[in-house]
């Protein structure tokens, strides 16, 4: 089979569109369908169902579709593996980051990874899960520092450690003054999260559901910091993840009794996708900064 030809074929089934996967393939719409036909004579076999406004696959296509992204990865993979041979570190890192992870884990990462491969550049994305994923899988992001779990197939998930999440009441709240906090004392507080695009938003409301009740949310912010800030200001309270606790006299910080609510960072990677030799020194180092990051988060 011609590769060009099953490039075309899963550009067209992922974008159920022939004009779409034109422009993505960057060739005529015309030029596309005729190798797709190609393709259909060859293998002797209607690939596409072309009756519906969106390009479904048939009966057979669905078979090809999954061994002809297998083909294309093993070609892409022969490529970086060839563009690889004989390489130092040098090379490029791109990686997608998590807004409430970015700003107290790269301190410990970057810097130390720097030193360790001056000539590798670094380039750092921080974007939502869902964001982060679509460019890895389109080949834009070499990875993402995520927080588990993630829904999406297709990918492979590393665990780099966990971290509990505190509950930060300003000093003059009432719960300041118990000697142990548990879930039920929570149930009549006003909360203070992150939108609903946020995962942690979504981990501190799925913890409370565990347990039976919903949280009254007063504020919703976009940024970690804000939501510290307004837990500051006495307007509500707040879980936030041990990383990110600031040594401040008008904030308190203080562990729920069992069960703890925690979250997992993972280092997330496109399945059966080749590392360039800078990504996998990357990821050693990681797997090096998590080990040490969870013992001290």
């Amino acid at each position: 089979m011609d590769i060009n030809q099953l490039r075309y074929f899963v550009a067209v089934v992922d974008q159920a569109s022939f004009s779409k996967a034109a422009v993505r393939c960057n060739i005529s719409q015309s030029n596309l369908s005729e190798q797709i036909q190609k393709l259909e004579s060859r293998v002797g076999k209607c690939l596409l169902n072309r009756s519906h406004r969106r390009i479904i696959p048939t009966e057979a296509g669905l078979i090809l579709i999954g061994r002809a992204k297998e083909i294309l990865a093993q070609v892409e993979n022969a490529k970086c593996e060839i563009r690889d041979s004989g390489s130092s570190h040098a090379g490029k890192v791109s990686f997608g980051v998590l807004p409430t992870i970015a700003p107290y884990l790269l301190t410990h990462v970057l810097d130390s990874f720097i030193a360790r491969c001056p000539k590798t550049q670094v380039i750092v994305h921080e974007n939502m899960t869902g964001q982060s994923l679509e460019l890895i899988e389109s080949g834009k992001l070499d990875l993402g520092i995520v927080s588990l779990p993630i829904r999406e197939h297709g990918f492979e998930t590393e665990t780099l450690f966990s971290e509990e999440m505190l509950l930060a009441i300003h000093p003059r709240h009432p719960l300041s003054q118990k000697r142990q906090i548990f879930t039920d004392d929570l149930r009549s507080e006003k909360f203070i999260l992150l939108q609903e695009d946020h995962c942690l938003g979504n981990q501190v409301i799925g913890f409370c559901n565990q347990h039976d009740f919903h949280p009254r949310i007063v504020f919703e912010c976009g940024q970690l910091a804000t939501v510290q800030s307004l837990v500051e200001a006495d307007i509500g309270i707040s879980l936030i993840p041990q990383m990110a606790i600031k040594a401040t006299p008008t904030l308190i910080y203080r562990q729920l009794e069992n069960p703890r609510p925690k979250r997992t960072i993972a280092v997330v990677t496109r399945n059966k996708r080749h590392q360039k030799v800078a990504v996998q020194e990357f990821l050693k180092h990681l797997r090096q900064v998590g080990k040490t990051f969870g013992r001290t988060a």
